[in-house]
């Protein structure tokens, strides 16, 4: 008789054996700081997109010529949408433990930090709303390369390596 659970895959029995949790090929739980970023980083997908959204419906106010007429308003609208499905997609590949999302995450941190710079140079009435996002993007950054997430990720990255030389 069997109790429902694939043969291939560890018995509960030795996950409780094993205090490291990584017994087998199974893949360890994300740490609670990544799991934190991951939420942050959804959310600022959402909200990109909803800003996108909104940034289309401008094209309906009359005076729209500063941002390049109708066309313009509803392109820089798509490019945030687009901008926000990405978003939306690295912190998908972030919780699976994917490197290319690390990589390309600390990329667009380092992009954000590089725009709070010069919205900062530009226009220092908002300096608060600057500093914050500027040190929200380092601090992304920090726990994704570094403490339990870096070993996360190099874990991840060690079985993806392991299971390709041995195609399973």
């Amino acid at each position: 008789m069997t109790t429902g659970t694939p043969a291939s895959s560890p018995s509960p029995h030795e996950s409780a054996n094993d205090p490291s949790g990584t017994s087998g090929r199974a893949r360890r739980r994300p740490p609670a700081e990544l799991i934190v970023v991951v939420v942050l980083t959804y959310l600022a997908g959402f909200v990109a997109i909803g800003v996108g959204i909104l940034f289309i419906l401008l094209r309906y106010v009359v005076d729209n010529g500063l941002l390049g007429g109708e066309f313009g308003v509803t392109l820089i609208g798509a490019i945030v949408i687009l901008g926000g499905l990405f978003i939306i997609a690295m912190a998908s590949a972030l919780t699976r433990g994917k490197h290319y999302a690390r990589v390309l995450t600390t990329i667009a941190m380092a992009v954000e930090f590089a725009l709070a710079v010069v919205s900062l140079v530009i226009d220092a009435t908002s300096y608060w709303l600057e500093a914050a996002m500027m040190v929200i993007a380092v601090l992304v950054v920090l726990v994704l390369w570094l403490g339990r997430s870096g070993r996360y990720f190099a874990h991840i990255s060690a079985m993806d390596a392991a299971a390709r030389r041995t195609g399973m």
